[in-house]
C-alpha cells in the first residue's frame, strides 16, 4: 500500500508540471498555459509562443545584446544601454559604433558631461541646465530674482527677498509673497500708519501728524494724550485758554483755571465768614 501511494504521488507531479526556465505545465488547452505559451496538445505541455522568450539563452541565440524582460512582456529587448540603431534607444540618445546608447549632441546623461561651475545634467531633460541657485538668463530664476550673467547666480529684485537679510534691518520677509515689509512699529508709507499719523522717512516709525499724539510725552506738561482721539487735553484743571475753564473761570499764564472776579471755587476763595456754594460758584 505505502509504494502504491508513493507511486500515486509522482504520477501526479509529473502530469501537474511545473512553471519556470525550461519547465513545461501539462495542459490540455490553451488556457491551462500562461499569456505569453500555448498548449502543444502533441506533447500535452505548455510551450513558448512564437516571438516570445522565457529565459535569456533564448534571446542571446538571436543576438548576443538581447536578453528576456521576464519582468513583464517575456520578450527579447536589448539590454540596458545596449542597442544596433538609433531605434532601440532613448529619443534623446543614439547609438554609437560601440553598440552602446550615449547622449545625443546637445543632451546629457550624467553631471560630467556639463559645465561643471554652475550645470547639472537635469535627469527629466536629460540637458545641462544651470544647476538650484545659478541661471544663464532671468527666466532661470524665481519671479522676485534676477540673473547677473558674470558669476551666473540669481539675485533678489530691490524690495523683494528670500530672507530677512535681504531687507533693511527695519523689514522683514513676508515668505509667501517674497516682498520686505515693515516690521511692527515701522513704515514704508503713511499707508502703514494710523489715520493720526504719518511715516517720518528718516526713521521709518510712525509720528504723530500736526495737532495730533500718540502718548504723553508729545504734548504740554499740563496735557495728557487721549488713547481714543490722539489729541492733547487739558488735565483737570488746567488750560490753553478760558474755554477749557468753567463759564466761571478764566486760564491764567501757568494754565490753570482760576475764579473770575466775584466767583469761587473753594471757600477759601471767599471772605472770612463766607462759604462757596458750588452749585453757583458764588460767596456766600
Amino acid at each position: 500500500m505505502r509504494y502504491l501511494l508513493l507511486g500515486l504521488l509522482v504520477l501526479a507531479v509529473v502530469l501537474a508540471g511545473c512553471t519556470g526556465s525550461g519547465r513545461s505545465a501539462a495542459c490540455t488547452d490553451n488556457t491551462d498555459c500562461l499569456s505569453y505559451q500555448f498548449c502543444n496538445k502533441t506533447t500535452s505541455s505548455c510551450e513558448t509562443l512564437p516571438g516570445y522568450c522565457d529565459d535569456d539563452a533564448s534571446c542571446i541565440e538571436r543576438d548576443p545584446l538581447m536578453r528576456c524582460d521576464i519582468e513583464s512582456s517575456y520578450r527579447c529587448v536589448f539590454q540596458e544601454g545596449k542597442c544596433r540603431s538609433n531605434a532601440n534607444c532613448e529619443p534623446w540618445q543614439v547609438c554609437d559604433i560601440s553598440n552602446n546608447c550615449r547622449a545625443s549632441p546637445g543632451y546629457c546623461d550624467n553631471n560630467g558631461q556639463c559645465n561643471p561651475a554652475f550645470e547639472y545634467c537635469n535627469p527629466n531633460s536629460h540637458k545641462c541646465e544651470p544647476a538650484p541657485g545659478y541661471c544663464i538668463a532671468d527666466t532661470d530664476c524665481d519671479s522676485w530674482e534676477k540673473c547677473d550673467v558674470l558669476s551666473k547666480r540669481c539675485y533678489v529684485l530691490e524690495g523683494r527677498c528670500d530672507l530677512d537679510g535681504d531687507c533693511p534691518v527695519w523689514q522683514t520677509c513676508n515668505l509667501k509673497t517674497h516682498i520686505c515689509e515693515p516690521k511692527k512699529g515701522f513704515c514704508i508709507n503713511d499707508g502703514n500708519c494710523e489715520s493720526w499719523s504719518k511715516c517720518d522717512q528718516a526713521s521709518h516709525k510712525c509720528v504723530a501728524r500736526q495737532g495730533f499724539c500718540g502718548s504723553d510725552n508729545e504734548c504740554n506738561d499740563w496735557q495728557f494724550c487721549d488713547s481714543k482721539k490722539h489729541i492733547c487735553i487739558p488735565n483737570h484743571g488746567r488750560c490753553g485758554g478760558d474755554a477749557d475753564c468753567g463759564t466761571w473761570q478764566f486760564c491764567d499764564r501757568n494754565n490753570y483755571c482760576k475764579p473770575k472776579l466775584g466767583y469761587c471755587d473753594t471757600s477759601s476763595d471767599c471772605v472770612s465768614g463766607e462759604i462757596c456754594n458750588t452749585n453757583t460758584h458764588l460767596c456766600q
